[in-house]
Parts: structure tokens; sequence; C-alpha cells
């Protein structure tokens, strides 16, 4: 009996190892808080402003268009079926309960009838059923929607039921309609996800709008009609600050014009006065992730590309620049998961087989090579660090960053979209239009969004454009493995087929790092950065 079929009793939560993400399991109901909380208990007072830092927006804040650096908006105005807590678990939201069926096939969601939009009109299941088949229409170019490729069908049941049919077995789908993925939350039926939504943002959430202004300020006020009267924020009124550095926030911190931080160098958290602030640490599956192109360039060996992951002292950059807020990865997506097969050998930096590597791939002088991404704080370290390790070897790697205003919006410009493998498409100097790339990831709960958005071939988010059937079979593995033994062992195939090939180097998995001020308690993100207010207080 699989695991679906142990469990067509409702799933509430999926389990979470204290360090590391666990494979849903899907409806094991286990839950296991990983997030680790450095400050005192909540207390206070109503009427109070809570503002914070956050990144800067890579693109519009419209469940559609969704990219980085937008998800604490629309975390902030919207809903979703289900959430992904600070904690990391699975958490009823508009969706009270959900079970598994048909081997894992067909997923039935019961939909709560207490929630309104923020226009006060009622949200219902045929606002769910809405919502979904939007993402899903091709000619709305939804940013979300290989998330759910999937859904074969969604079917409204009752006023309270709906049902998604699937074209396969998926034990984790119901992460795949939670707040991780970005631009699922519910919309109003009717209304377009697309940039015109962000001048009102109606929502379900628990903030409302006040107003907004492209990666500077964005006011919300408190939803007094929220669904979950336990999660009404203690604030009245929220504002999210945008910066391009959160290094440069550090002033508005300390002199008390923002009460946090969020995603800040450890070290640099570290020179914070305990007594005035405290830490969030929540460690994900997220961090950098260096793409090389498999079709066109210098990189098309996959001897090249291993030699350019040999280069790199891993320990030792997590260790020196990053304080050692982070945890050590093997260039695969599954290092972070329980799942992960522990057998297989960490890479670590071995100069002498990087330059056998070279000779023997026919360039044992080295070459020249472009690395491209936009500018900000971890990419800019990150790069530097790439370039003096490719030395040792003759690679002379050039760094090239945007760092103007909207660099981000302009790497991730989606000119090319989606990745086709075989186009042999031009660099471009965007994500998924360069030969040596970065992208940043923030963290998701289960590894399928990364699995088959950007290392499967036919993946639309694909920037290596490796045509690699081990690897694709291994994926494929993975997604129709309905067991903990049957995920271990995909996860186990993808690992060593990552390794055999190369397209993507991660160095590590980033511990996210926030700073609150102790006049502040309780203040929460979670892997992907949505804040979590509900329970803080001044």
């Amino acid at each position: 009996m699989s695991t679906i079929e142990q469990a067509t009793d409702e799933v509430v939560t999926s389990g979470l190892s204290r360090r590391h993400f666990i494979q849903a399991a899907a409806a094991t109901g286990v839950a296991i808080p990983f997030t680790q909380m450095l400050g005192g208990q909540s207390v206070g007072a109503a009427g109070k402003v809570f503002r914070y830092a956050s990144q800067a927006q890579e693109g519009p804040a419209a469940p559609w268009m969704t990219k980085g650096g937008s998800l604490g908006i629309l975390n902030a105005v919207g809903s979703w079926l289900v959430d992904v807590a600070p904690s990391g678990e699975l958490k009823p939201s508009i969706a009270t309960k959900w079970k598994g069926a048909n081997g894992g096939q067909t997923w039935t969601f019961t939909i709560r009838t207490d929630a309104t939009f923020h226009d006060g009109s009622k949200l219902t299941a045929d606002d769910v059923v809405y919502t979904v088949k939007s993402h899903l229409d091709p000619k709305n170019k939804s940013q979300s929607a290989a998330r759910i490729a999937d859904v074969a069908d969604v079917v409204k049941v009752d006023a309270k039921t709906i049902r998604f049919d699937l074209k396969k077995a998926n034990a984790n789908f119901p992460y795949a309609v939670a707040s991780s993925n970005y631009g699922l939350l519910i919309l109003k039926n009717g209304e377009k996800g697309d940039e015109s939504w962000i001048t009102k943002m109606n929502g379900s959430g628990k903030w409302i709008l006040v107003s907004h202004k492209v990666n500077e300020k964005t006011v919300f006020k408190r939803n007094e009609n929220y669904f979950d009267k336990s999660q009404i924020p203690s604030f009245e009124t929220m504002e999210q600050i945008q910066y391009v550095s959160q290094s440069a926030a550090i002033p508005a911190l300390k002199t008390g014009k923002i009460d946090s931080i969020h995603l800040l160098y450890g070290n640099e958290a570290d020179t914070l006065p305990k007594a005035k602030f405290y830490k969030t640490l929540v460690p994900t599956c997220g961090g950098l992730h260096m793409h090389m192109r498999a079709d066109i360039g210098q990189l098309t060996d996959k001897r090249v590309r291993e030699a350019i992951a040999l280069t790199l002292d891993r320990a030792k950059y997590i260790k020196g620049v990053l304080g050692g807020y982070a945890l050590i990865a093997n260039d695969s997506v599954m290092d972070s998961f329980p799942t992960a097969d522990k057998t297989v050998k960490q890479r670590e930096k071995d100069i002498t087989r990087a330059k056998a590597l070279l000779k023997e791939a026919g360039v044992p002088n080295g070459f020249k090579v472009t690395l491209q991404s936009w500018k900000r704080d971890d990419i800019d370290k990150f790069t530097q660090f790439v370039k003096s390790s490719c030395k040792a070897v003759g690679i002379d790697v050039t760094v090239d960053l945007d760092g103007s205003d909207g660099g981000g919006a302009r790497w991730y410009a989606y000119s090319v979209y989606p990745s086709k493998k075989g186009s042999k498409v031009a660099n471009k100097g965007e994500w998924l239009a360069s030969e040596f790339g970065i992208a940043e990831w923030a963290g998701r709960p289960t590894p399928d969004e990364y699995l088959t958005r950007e290392w499967k071939s036919t993946g639309d988010w694909n920037p290596h454009y490796l045509d690699a059937p081990e690897l694709d079979a291994a994926v494929d593995m993975w997604t129709s493995a309905l067991t903990p033994a049957a995920k271990k062992k995909a996860s186990s195939a993808i690992q060593k087929a990552s390794l055999k090939f190369t397209p993507i180097i991660i160095v590590y998995n980033e511990i996210r790092v926030s700073v609150t001020s102790n006049k502040v308690k309780g203040v929460e993100f979670n892997q992907q950065g949505a804040n979590w207010t509900s329970g803080a207080n001044a």
C-alpha cells in the first residue's frame, strides 16, 4: 500500500526535520518545526506601525507575473489554499483540510465559507477554481503555471469542495497549491492577475493595501475581517521598505526607523548588539544556483563544467564569507532533504583533478568566459569567489553584473521563455539566455519545483539547456514515487546524475538570517521570505 493510500484521512501538516526540509511523504500528518527563534516572548500593545526591510522587486507584485522580492507583498494581501508557515509546516488556510486518493492522482480540498475579499465580497469555491484555471490558461502567461502543469482538471464538487484530477500521481501535490507557489493566491472570479491587479490588490489576506510604490515602499492596514481571528495582526499598519542591498538598511534599524531586516548576512547580523536586537535563523534549501550552458559556448563539455566545480573551496567560503550561516551543498537540489543519499561523496576542491579534466577537454591552459547576473550583496561576493577560484586552473572569468536600478528585473526579463532544449538561444545577458549565470532561489518545502522547472531538460526555467535522459528519468522517478523508500531511491539517482553532468553548481544552502529590534517580539519569516507578523507585538 502506498503512502497516499495509507493516508486517505485529511492531510493537515507535513513533516520537517529541525535542520532540513523533509519531502512530503505527503499524507503522514507529522510536523516537526525547524525554525530557530532567538527572541523573547510576545508582549504588548496594538496600534503600532511595523516597518521592515525586504529585498528589491525583480518584477511586479501581480499573481500571474510575480518574481523574487514581491512575495512579501503578495503574502500580506493574499490567501492561498494552504499556507507554508515559518515552521515549514503546511497549515490550513482557504482550505481547511485535504486528502489524496486514487494513488495520489486525485486530491480533494474542503473550502471554508467565512472568507471574504478586501472589497467585501464572499470568497467561494468558484473563485478557487477560477484562480487555478486562470494560471493554466496559456494566454495569461502565468509564471506559476508550470508548478501546476500536472493538473488535468479542477472541479467544483459542491459549495465547500473542489477536486483536482492530476495527469499522474503526485504525493507532494498540496505544496503545489500552497503559498510556496508564489502567484497562486486566490483571485476573485473574473479578476485579472496581471499588472492591473496591483492598483487594488483585492486579496483575502491579513493586510489591505494602502499604497504601493515599486522598489520603494508598500503600506498596508490591518484586515479586521480576516477569516482567522487568531491571526489578525496586533499592528494596525505595516510598511515593507525595499532595499537592493540589505546591508544598507542597518543604519535605519539601528536608529529605529525600521523594526526588522529580512535576509542579512549572518556575520553582519552578529555585529549588532544582542541587548537591542535578536536573530531569526531559518535553514533552507535555497541559495545561489550557478548554471552553465550545455549547448553553446565554452561550457558544453561536462568535463569543463566539473573542472569549474572542483576549483571551489565550499567549506572555506561558508566559514569565511557567510560566517558559517549556510549548509554545504553538493551541486544537487536534493542535498537539503532527508531523502538525500549521504553515501554520495561530497565534491571538494581538487585543483589537480580540475587541471586534468581541462586537459582531457582540450583546453589545458584554460579559456575566457563571462559570468553574468545582477548586482546584489550575496551575488557580488559569490562571483568574486568564483573568479578567484577559477584563476587557479587558467580560467579567466569576467564578472558582468547589472548594477543599475532594476537590474534584477532585467536579469529575469524572460524575453526567452519557456526554455526549450535544443533551441541554442543566443546569450542575451539574462537568466534563461546566458552561457554562465547565477540565479537566486528561495527555499521550497519540497524539491519538486526545482526538479521539474530548473533541472529537467523540458523545464520552463531550465537555464542550462542540458539534454540528459538519465537526469530526466531520475526526476520522473521522483515525481511518481509515492513512498519514502521510493523517494529516497529517486533522490539518490538525481544526486548522482547531477554530479555526472554538472549543469548547475550549488555551493551552499543558505540559512536565512533576519534581525529584529527587541522592541518588537515574535517576528518571523518563512523560508521564502514571507513575513508573518500575526503574533508580533510591540
